[in-house]
């Protein structure tokens, strides 16, 4: 953590007596000429003055403080820090001396030893805004937000004196989820400053405040020294706060002003997209593959407008494109075995999948694409053997789960060693992705076979409500609840995969599995913890 930088205090004092030669222009005395030349930053003459106080009164607990706070303008804080201390064991009620001896402590990083030295100020001064201020940053510095905020909730408008600070406590704020009280602390950042209210959006964005953010990203973008950046954020956070005709009309703008970036009409096609304007994302993509030919997710979000609209053959061309400037992608030899799995060209489609895991030998989607390959094609025996082996050496949560998919299609006995694998597989797909649906519905589903229906109602609930149109997970919950003897509930759960538009069954494994692999292909890796 980088430490902002803070000042010392100068204690106020009644008059000493003049010292000779104490320039009159300055104050009555040497103490006040002293203090006028360390608040102007002329530290040398302060020092001299305070020197010849302290000649004549070397116990002189005042004259050891500003002694203190001119040494350290001068840069000799070790020298700083003795006279501080020298104050203190004169008289260790002294705080003033306690308290610049531990903003010293605080701006050289010894924090352990600067918390010890404002706890003890706190103990005589229980509202010194300067210690809490210092001990909040302690708080924040080690992660714990709840601490931090008490302290920064004492400091009063001493926070305000410093915009790291006041970005600090803003976002305790986020973190304790008053969302209102830390807008209103980060609103007091200057409009001027756009370098912090840039930083306030990052924190708003981070805790899901995307209105908020956007508004602050806005107010930054036009003294930020990348505007483009704040632009860009300023459009983002406007589509994850779902207003997406504003988030086009912000990226407009930075295009205007001639500030056109590939990032930027990716994000353009995305808010189109979502508002339903299909043919604007498809040409806001074009333009960003014009732009930046070589970004392989400009062709891979394109050939995903086409795999939406089952257009297979276009999304090919722009994929084999896309492949000419980059024939070591493994994304786009993924789509492209996605777009031959969709044409039922199951051959052609494995060897894309078998490139595009040779290319990324650590990504996960490629095993997904060559299991279902394999589990389509006769040759589920393959996909247990491959997968069980990479399962037993990676922590992602499609390898497990499509472990576990194959080994129940292989025709294990539900109630055999086998099926109790896939239940630990899908476990730890889970402990690895909690928010993974498919592995909660697939788990539930065997729990369901395996006649445990308190376990599968746990599961199935859990997939339908991480994702509401899961209807194998619907379905199965359905059958759950008939034999539990809720036919009420089951009747109601079959009725919404009816207007769901599923088949008849509502539980067709082959297709849910194949929606699964798009799934996985397109959401790419989870998020980590």
């Amino acid at each position: 953590m980088r430490f902002p930088t803070v000042c010392l205090m100068v204690l106020a004092t009644a008059a000493l007596p003049s010292i000779a030669g104490a320039a009159q222009d300055c104050g009555s005395s040497a103490y006040e000429c002293a203090a006028f030349h360390a608040s102007r930053g002329q530290f040398g003459e302060a020092i001299r003055l305070v020197e010849q106080m302290l000649a004549q009164a070397p116990t002189d607990l005042k004259a050891l403080n500003l002694a203190g706070i001119a040494l350290t303008g001068l840069g000799r804080i070790d020298e700083a820090n003795a006279r501080f201390r020298e104050a203190v064991r004169l008289d260790s009620r002294f705080y003033p001396a306690l308290k610049n001896l531990a903003i010293n402590e605080f701006s050289a990083g010894r924090l352990e030893e600067a918390e010890r030295h404002f706890e003890a100020v706190l103990i005589l001064a229980p509202g010194d805004e300067v210690a809490h201020v210092h001990l909040g940053e302690i708080a924040f510095d080690r992660k714990n937000s709840a601490g931090a905020l008490a302290h920064y909730e004492n400091a009063g408008a001493r926070i305000a004196q410093n915009p790291v600070w006041t970005l600090h406590y803003g976002s305790c704020l986020l973190d304790q989820h008053q969302l209102d009280r830390a807008v209103a602390v980060l609103d007091a950042l200057p409009r001027a400053d756009a370098n912090n209210r840039f930083d306030a959006g990052m924190i708003l964005g981070k805790s899901g405040a995307y209105a908020d953010a956007a508004r602050f990203f806005g107010s930054a973008r036009e003294r930020y020294k990348d505007p483009g950046a704040a632009g860009y954020n300023q459009a983002l956070m406007l589509v994850e706060a779902g207003d997406y005709d504003a988030a086009v009309r912000v990226a407009q703008e930075m295009v205007d002003r001639g500030l056109p970036s590939s990032e930027l009409y990716n994000l353009t096609a995305r808010a189109h997209e979502k508002a339903g304007r299909v043919k604007e994302a498809y040409d806001a993509l074009r333009a960003a593959t014009k732009i930046a030919p070589a970004a392989e997710e400009n062709y891979v979000d394109l050939a995903s407008i086409c795999l939406d609209h089952q257009n297979f053959d276009l999304g090919l061309e722009i994929i084999d494109i896309g492949l000419q400037h980059r024939p070591d992608s493994s994304l786009l030899h993924l789509q492209r075995g996605v777009l031959m799995a969709m044409r039922a060209q199951l051959g052609p489609a494995e060897a894309e999948f078998d490139a595009a895991r040779r290319l990324a030998p650590d990504a996960p989607a490629p095993y997904a694409g060559l299991a279902m390959i394999w589990m389509q094609t006769g040759q589920t025996d393959r996909a247990v053997d491959v997968l069980r082996q990479q399962a037993r050496a990676r922590r992602d949560h499609v390898v497990p789960y499509m472990f576990a998919v194959a080994l129940m299609r292989s025709g294990v006995d539900p109630a055999g060693p086998g099926a109790a694998e896939a239940v630990a597989a899908l476990q730890t797909s889970i402990d690895a992705n909690p928010r993974f649906a498919p592995s909660h519905s697939e788990l539930g589903r065997l729990l369901l076979r395996r006649d445990d229906l308190a376990g599968a109602i746990r599961e199935l609930e859990t997939a339908t409500a991480l994702d509401a149109e899961n209807t194998a997970a619907i379905y199965n919950l359905a059958q759950a609840y008939r034999r539990k003897g809720d036919r009420a509930r089951a009747a109601d759960l079959l009725a919404r995969v009816t207007k769901l538009n599923a088949q008849e069954r509502g539980d067709d494994p082959a297709a849910d599995l194949k929606r699964t692999v798009l799934r996985i292909v397109r959401d790419g890796p989870a998020p980590q913890p």
